[in-house]
C-alpha cells in the first residue's frame, strides 16, 4: 500500500480545485470562471485499493493587491514545503504568462519529485507550437502529462503515476474522508461560490461568507445561519438584488448543493453586512478566518 501528500500549485484559474472535484468525484472545492476563487488550504483525501493520496489544494500563486492577496501568496508558498510530490497545474489552452514563470523559480529547486499536469487539453490552444517550445525551458520537472480536469482525459494516468512514486505506507487519514476540513468551512465556500457565479466586477472578490450558526433542530433539519460579508453599501444592495431576489437565487441554490454535501434537508438563512475595506485589514483577515 502506498500513501503520501501532494501538493497542487499553479495560478489562478488553472484547474487546480476542478482536478481535485474530479479525482474525488465530489465537490469540496468552490470553482467558478473568475481567479481566486481557492483563498484557503483545502486537504482533498483520496483512498482506493493501491493506497490514500492526500491532496492539498491552495489559492493561487499571483501578483497580491491587498492584504487578502498577501496571506492567499503567503498560505500557497507555504505549501509547497509540504508532501512528497508537487503538482503544477498549468493551463495548456493559453500562452505561459509571468506568473508561469514565477511559480517555475519558487519550485525549481525544491528537493522533491515535480510533476507538471497540462491542463485543458479538451481546449484548443492557439498558440500551442510557442507553448510547447516554452516548455522546454522548464528543466526541473520531472514528468509532465497532459489532462483534462474537466473530462478526466488521462486524470488515471496521472494517478498511476503519482501512486509509483508516493512511498510504502498505511492511510493517513480514515479511508472514509475526503476532507478535514469542518462542514461549517465547506458551506460558506458552497455560498461564496454561487455569489462569485452570479455576480461581476469587484463584488466577487470584496465577498467573505461566515457561518454564524449550524446546528440541527428537532424535526432533523440543519439549520444554518451564515453572513456575507462585503467592502461598501453598492455591493450590499448588488448582493440582495431588485425585491431581494438575487439574494433568494443564491439561497435556493446554495441549500441545495448544501443538501447535496450534507444528505440532509437544511434551513439556510442569509444576511449581508458591511464591513469596510476589511481585504486590507488584519484584524478584518483574522474575524472573517483568514488569519
Amino acid at each position: 500500500m502506498k500513501s503520501g501528500v501532494v501538493v497542487l500549485v499553479g495560478k489562478p484559474n488553472s484547474g487546480k480545485s476542478t482536478l481535485l472535484n474530479y479525482i474525488l468525484k465530489e465537490k469540496i472545492a468552490p470553482v467558478t470562471p473568475k481567479s481566486q476563487t481557492t483563498r484557503k488550504r483545502l486537504k482533498g483525501i483520496y483512498t482506493e485499493e493501491r493506497g490514500q493520496i492526500v491532496f492539498i489544494d491552495s489559492p493561487g500563486i499571483h501578483k497580491p493587491m491587498h492584504n487578502l492577496g498577501k496571506y492567499m501568496v503567503e498560505e500557497a508558498i507555504k505549501n509547497l514545503y509540504d508532501g512528497d510530490i508537487l503538482l503544477w497545474i498549468v493551463d495548456s489552452s493559453k500562452k505561459l504568462t509571468e506568473e508561469d514563470f514565477i511559480i517555475y523559480e519558487r519550485i525549481k529547486n525544491l528537493e522533491k519529485v515535480k510533476i507538471m499536469a497540462l491542463n485543458k487539453i479538451d481546449i484548443v490552444n492557439p498558440n500551442k507550437d510557442e507553448f510547447i517550445k516554452e516548455l522546454n525551458s522548464f528543466k526541473e520537472i520531472d514528468k509532465m502529462i497532459p489532462i483534462s480536469s474537466v473530462t478526466g482525459e488521462n486524470v488515471n494516468l496521472l494517478l498511476d503515476e503519482i501512486f509509483k512514486i508516493l512511498p510504502e505506507g498505511d492511510y493517513l487519514y480514515d479511508p472514509e474522508l475526503l476532507t478535514d476540513s469542518m462542514e461549517k468551512d465547506i458551506v460558506s465556500e458552497i455560498i461564496r461560490e454561487k455569489i462569485m457565479l452570479y455576480t461581476t466586477e469587484e463584488v466577487p472578490h470584496s465577498v467573505a461568507v461566515v457561518v454564524d450558526e449550524f446546528k440541527e433542530r428537532e424535526n432533523g433539519k440543519i439549520y444554518i445561519r451564515a453572513t456575507i460579508y462585503v467592502e461598501k453599501e453598492s455591493q450590499k444592495k448588488i448582493i440582495i438584488g431588485l425585491k431581494g431576489n438575487l439574494l433568494k437565487k443564491i439561497g435556493i441554490e446554495s441549500r441545495m448543493e448544501i443538501e447535496n454535501f450534507l444528505g440532509k434537508q437544511i434551513y439556510l438563512e442569509l444576511w449581508v453586512k458591511v464591513y469596510k475595506n476589511w481585504r486590507k485589514k488584519e484584524e478584518a483577515l483574522k474575524y472573517l478566518g483568514y488569519k
